[in-house]
């Protein structure tokens, strides 16, 4: 595997950054764990967020079903990634398919393309946006940088437009003035072959800048039994996985009325995969072949932020980023059965914001936006789009006003984004939010939301082969063979949601707090698939074939509704209880089922339970319990239904710090069974079982 970008941007900016350096005894490493466990329930609740309304503003008063995932649940947990960490958040659904694919949605909808989910870092889109999806593969941000992941369950489309259907999940990272001194870990485990990564923070005046390297090589899973593919239980995966990245930050802050922020990322990494691609009877008379594929990915990106305080309760925010994503497959044995797949987007996107306190009463929050999107792909006989490069161009523009009806106690948020793309042209996401504080320990909100999923280029112009069946008579006289491909169409339309909700936070006792909320969800023109008329086509290497399309339509609809809970105890100075619950129920009327619309891909119960324990003698014992419900019928991409069975995921870290700035830790995850199994698989790879793991860590700060 080549790594030349990831080594390339390590190397240059430690050479840009080290000349800079001052001495430790001007400006001494900032200790980023000192008081991890010493934030009382007040203190964790007064937290500041801003993706609810896209400026500062008490997590406990936020008018939306809001999570705060901070950087001590980061570190107590043991987790290795960001799509693991997710699974604390109640109303979200993580479900693991394979070494590296996640299918991860937020109140109903999950697949492999779950596309109703909006993901940012550090205010940047991840998103693909040929899908709307998430690629969770290459988000892979140094977990130690995490400053919190702030995950709102519910559209949060009025501020960040099309495609914050379902949920936001923004991962807030560190400033660079936090990360001061050297940081170095490794890992290494049954699962995790090696894990190791390298940050290194200074200062030169007004600046504060960090560095960082970080590399990982996982194993493989092991399959379930499938009579279709012909693998057996507990045959490797292969599925290996392997990736370098690197990065550096830039803040610049000479007073509180102006500051500067400039990051950037670069990464490369290879992915291994067992697949089985359909063909036809002239390729093998099976319909099928299984190839050994390799996904070659890299990317990078670059971000600038510049805010400026105008007077008090005013200020402008102007941030631009470039982002780059590659990604290719080819087959690494000596079957070849045409060119290999690949995807190149490049996103350019630009946004102004400015807040403003009209008078006592009204608080304005209003932007502009452009976003520029070019792909490019190399098709091949599985995936193909046409045209193969597109430009696409998104306007958008939000105005919210948040209303004081009664001075600190009731407020009214209103608002709405208006956009124009390429596909659907304009669109308009408005919504609705009262807030009630009875007491300074009480909060109840309501909102009504309006959210759109635009259209992508995945639903106008894709062509994805699915399947390859014996051709049904009378047709058989043509060929042997019959190939079933979703097809795009330009008279596809986007997703709408009509979202209700109902939200009560409490802190009835100085050492428990909890959290619920009610929705309903109320969706048309979902998309659907319904059969086109066949056809007689050619491949130099298929040969002749019938063509069998399901045609992209929106005939869809239907009600999803259910009930999110979350608490926490502080049972005693050293014991920290948390837990969330999820109850989900869907009615969905299914004209024709999609790879993004089907009933059965959402468990009805969700359960997890944290506790944080210190110990003496610098201690920690840490455990995590996860029960997800049973998937009553979920599609495995050839027309078969396949049951996910309930489990329960037990995992548990015991910790050490032996000297100051030293933390060892030894954690094992999915500890009540060897292997189960979370999510159907991916398309053309075969069912895969999550296995039990166990890691030894070291973390060295200074």
């Amino acid at each position: 595997m080549r790594l030349s970008l990831f080594y390339t941007l390590a190397i240059t900016s430690a050479l840009t950054v080290l000349p800079f350096t001052e001495s430790k005894a001007e400006e001494p490493p900032a200790p980023e764990n000192a008081n991890l466990l010493n934030l009382s329930l007040q203190q964790l609740s007064d937290v500041e967020v801003t993706s609810v309304s896209k400026k500062a503003e008490k997590a406990s008063q936020a008018a939306a079903a809001i999570y705060v995932i901070t950087q001590e649940d980061i570190r107590r947990s043991g987790l290795q990634s960001v799509p693991e960490l997710l699974r604390m958040v109640p109303g979200l659904q993580v479900a693991q398919s394979g070494a590296h694919n996640w299918a991860i949605t937020s109140r109903g909808f999950d697949s492999q393309f779950s596309n109703k989910l909006l993901v940012l870092i550090d205010g940047r889109t991840v998103y693909t946006p040929v899908f709307s999806g998430v690629y969770w593969d290459i988000q892979n941000v140094m977990l130690e940088d995490i400053e919190r992941i702030e995950v709102i369950r519910g559209p949060g489309a009025t501020l960040w437009g099309a495609n914050a259907v379902n949920g936001v999940i923004n991962i807030i990272t560190k400033s660079a003035k936090d990360t001061q001194g050297t940081l170095i870990t490794a890992a290494t485990g049954n699962q995790e072959r090696v894990s190791t990564a390298g940050r290194y923070g200074g200062t030169q005046g007004d600046l504060a800048y960090r560095t960082y390297a970080e590399y990982f090589n996982d194993k493989q899973e092991h399959t379930v039994s499938n009579p279709i593919s012909g693998a057996t239980q507990g045959m490797s995966g292969k599925d290996d996985w392997q990736n370098g990245q690197g990065g550096f930050r830039l803040d610049w802050g000479k007073t509180e009325n102006e500051q500067a922020t400039l990051q950037g990322d670069a990464y490369e990494g290879q992915e291994d995969a067992l697949r089985f691609l359909p063909v036809t009877a002239a390729v093998n008379p099976t319909f099928f072949n299984i190839v050994n594929d390799t996904d070659l990915v890299s990317g990078m990106n670059v971000l600038g932020r510049w805010k400026h305080q105008l007077k008090a309760g005013s200020d402008i925010t102007l941030q631009a980023y470039y982002d780059d994503v590659n990604r290719q497959a080819y087959a690494t044995d000596n079957i070849s059965l045409g060119p290999p797949t690949s995807l190149h987007t490049q996103t350019f996107d630009v946004d102004f914001q400015h807040n403003l306190t009209l008078d006592a009463h009204n608080e304005v929050t209003w932007g502009l936006g452009y976003r520029r999107i070019t792909s490019g792909f190399g098709n091949s006989f599985y995936a193909s789009f046409t045209p193969e490069n597109f430009y696409e161009n998104l306007f958008s523009g939000f105005l919210q006003d948040k209303m004081a009806l009664v001075p600190d106690k009731l407020f009214m948020t209103f608002g709405t984004k208006l956009e124009h793309n390429d596909f659907s042209g304009f669109e308009y996401e408005p919504s609705i939010r009262l807030t009630w504080t009875p007491t300074d320990k009480q909060t109840v909100w309501a909102a009504v939301s309006r959210a759109v999923r635009a259209q992508t280029q995945s639903d106008t112009s894709l062509n994805l082969t699915l399947a390859t069946i014996p051709t049904p008579p009378p047709f058989n006289i043509f060929s042997p063979s019959t190939v079933i491909a979703e097809l795009g169409s330009s008279q596809t339309t986007s997703e709408d949601l009509t979202a209700y909700e109902l939200g009560y936070r409490i802190q009835p006792m100085d050492n428990l707090s909890l959290d619920f909320t009610a929705f309903v969800n109320e969706y048309s023109h979902l998309a659907s698939e319904a059969t086109g008329a066949p056809s007689l086509a050619f491949d130099p290497i298929m040969g002749t074939y019938v063509f069998a399309p399901e045609i992209s339509q929106n005939l869809n609809r239907g009600e999803t509704h259910g009930f999110e809970a979350a608490a926490t105890w502080e049972a005693t100075k050293h014991i920290k209880i948390s837990g969330g619950y999820t109850l989900y129920y869907e009615n969905l009327h299914i004209v024709g089922s999609s790879l993004v619309t089907a009933t059965g891909t959402a468990p009805k119960n969700q359960v997890n339970i944290r506790s944080y324990v210190d110990l003496p003698c610098n201690l920690q014992w840490d455990t995590m319990f996860y029960y997800v419900d049973r998937l009553p019928g979920t599609n495995d991409g050839f027309g078969d239904t396949m049951a996910i069975p309930a489990y329960g995921r037990l995992d548990m870290r015991v910790g050490w710090t032996p000297l100051q700035g030293v933390d060892l830790s030894l954690i094992g995850q999915n500890l009540l069974q060897s292997q189960h199994q979370e999510f159907s698989p991916f398309i053309f790879q075969t069912p895969e079982e999550i296995s039990r793991s166990v890691l030894g860590k070291a973390t060295v700060r200074f």
